[in-house]
């Protein structure tokens, strides 16, 4: 969580150098009616790291650690609610594909690749500093429900899939970015931080399947953590 906020400080004074050093007068400001609507509509495009947190248990000599980040990808729609001429509700339904590769010591099988597709239900609040030319840096922040429709019910030995997720969870996201004023749409680029507040191991047993306990059972916790850089379209 610290190292969150502090990449979030540092992307903040990045934007704050960004913003004053970028002022100069300009003849023409693009696509101005778009802050004037009170409902606007986009969709969304980026690419996600997904992470695990994990906590081991110390059951048995089993331990276990997430080593490999394989970079995954964003789909989504923007909607957006103007609520006052700095601040705006913003719901952008979308999913989200990725994997996580898990290596675990003292077991027979050292690695196992858990792949999820989220079903990202994000409601968030936006703030936006004063417009600098076509330029207008902002902060994001609220909360997520997302469902992961690639959770198994069952573990797959023959793929390796021996542990599983459970299927929701919930998260709070904070962010930063930067609105591009081009002359018939904005763009915005923006880095997220998902940080999921459940335990998403499934810590039942699969009775169909037996001799594989000792993989759930490395687990005291598991949350998630997700790094999204998305660019907007609006």
């Amino acid at each position: 969580m610290k190292r969150i906020l502090f990449i979030l400080l540092l992307l903040l004074s990045f934007l704050s150098c960004f913003s004053q050093r970028g002022y100069k007068a300009e003849s023409i400001l693009n696509y101005q009616k778009i802050d004037q609507k009170w409902l606007h509509f986009g969709f969304t495009l980026g690419v996600n790291s997904m992470d695990f947190a994990i906590y081991n248990s110390g059951k048995g000599d089993a331990r276990a650690e997430q080593v490999v980040f394989s970079p995954g990808f964003t789909v989504g729609i923007v909607s957006d609610l103007r609520l006052h001429e700095d601040w705006s509700l913003r719901f952008l339904p979308g999913l989200e594909f990725g994997q996580r590769t898990i290596r675990y010591s003292n077991l027979d099988v050292e690695e196992v690749n858990v792949e999820s597709v989220l079903v990202n239900l994000p409601l968030l609040l936006k703030y936006r500093a004063r417009r600098l030319n076509n330029y207008r840096p902002y902060l994001i922040g609220g909360a997520s429900f997302k469902i992961d429709v690639q959770s198994q019910d069952a573990l797959d030995p023959e793929n390796d899939m021996l542990v599983r997720l459970k299927n929701t969870d919930m998260y709070l996201e904070l962010g930063a970015g930067i609105d591009f004023y081009l002359p018939y749409f904005k763009l915005a680029t923006e880095l997220k931080f998902a940080i999921g507040l459940k335990d998403i191991m499934n810590h039942e047993y699969d009775i169909d399947n037996p001799g594989y306990e000792a993989y759930t059972d490395a687990f005291r916790k598991v949350n998630s953590k997700i790094i999204t850089l998305s660019f907007h379209f609006e």
